[in-house]
C-alpha cells in the first residue's frame, strides 16, 4: 500500500514527532498533524480522503488456534520458553 516516497515522508515525520516530544521543539506540531492527516490517521481524515480500513477475518493458525492468552503472565512465560 505505502510506496518508497510515502515511507520517506512517514520516516521525517516520526523524526519531527521526537524532535517536538525530546526537545520541545513543538513548532513542529501543526506540520505533523498536517503529514499525519494525509495518511488517514484519525476517522475524520479517512471520511475527508474516502478510504476505509478493512480487517480481514483470519483463522488463527498452529498452535494459536489451540490456546489464546489470559494474561500477560503467561504470554511472558511462552515468550521465555
Amino acid at each position: 500500500m505505502l510506496s518508497e516516497p510515502d515511507w520517506d515522508v512517514l520516516l521525517d515525520t516520526a523524526l519531527m514527532h521526537h524532535q517536538m516530544w525530546s526537545k520541545g521543539r513543538w513548532e513542529f506540531a501543526a506540520e505533523i498533524r498536517l503529514r499525519v492527516a494525509k495518511f488517514g490517521a484519525t476517522p475524520e481524515d479517512r471520511l475527508r480522503l474516502r478510504s476505509e480500513i478493512q480487517v480481514p477475518e483470519t483463522t488463527p493458525v498452529g498452535d494459536a488456534a489451540e490456546e489464546s492468552v489470559t494474561s500477560l503472565d503467561s504470554r511472558r512465560g511462552r515468550i521465555k520458553d
